[in-house]
């Protein structure tokens, strides 16, 4: 078990025993399902958990190479697995990023103390109704 892994797992336990995990389906829309996540919260989509570290202002460069200052938030994505994923994320509203089957698309970032996120995930090759 990796030092990333174990240290993900003690961070994920005492969320889940302070009640810090958001575990229910999300609003499900045409192209992916719809979830918010507060800061220093756990969300969780299929086999996928989203942990929310850090939300703050900061310079940034759009998918259009402009430079921005806004909200950014550190996603630490954990896909279960064997082996287990885990990378960590800077992302801005408006951003796509892709861990294994998963796709996450951030579409609101708010407030910066107890701030929260707004994603929109889609699994590859999934058919929404």
């Amino acid at each position: 078990m990796t030092t990333t892994y174990r240290l993900f797992s003690i961070v994920l336990m005492l969320l889940i025993l302070t009640g810090n995990v958001f575990a229910g389906e999300g609003e499900r829309h045409n192209g992916g399902e719809v979830i918010q996540i507060k800061q220093g919260n756990v969300g969780r989509f299929h086999e996928l958990q989203i942990g929310v570290m850090n939300i703050i202002r900061a310079d940034y460069v759009d998918e259009a190479g402009t430079k921005k200052q806004g909200l950014i938030a550190v996603l630490s994505l954990f896909v279960e697995g064997n082996p287990p994923q885990e990378k960590n994320f800077k992302v801005h509203a408006g951003q796509k990023i892709i861990m294994d089957k998963y796709s996450v698309y951030v579409e609101e970032i708010r407030g910066t103390v107890k701030g929260l996120v707004t994603l929109r995930i889609n699994i590859k090759g999934a058919v929404w109704h």
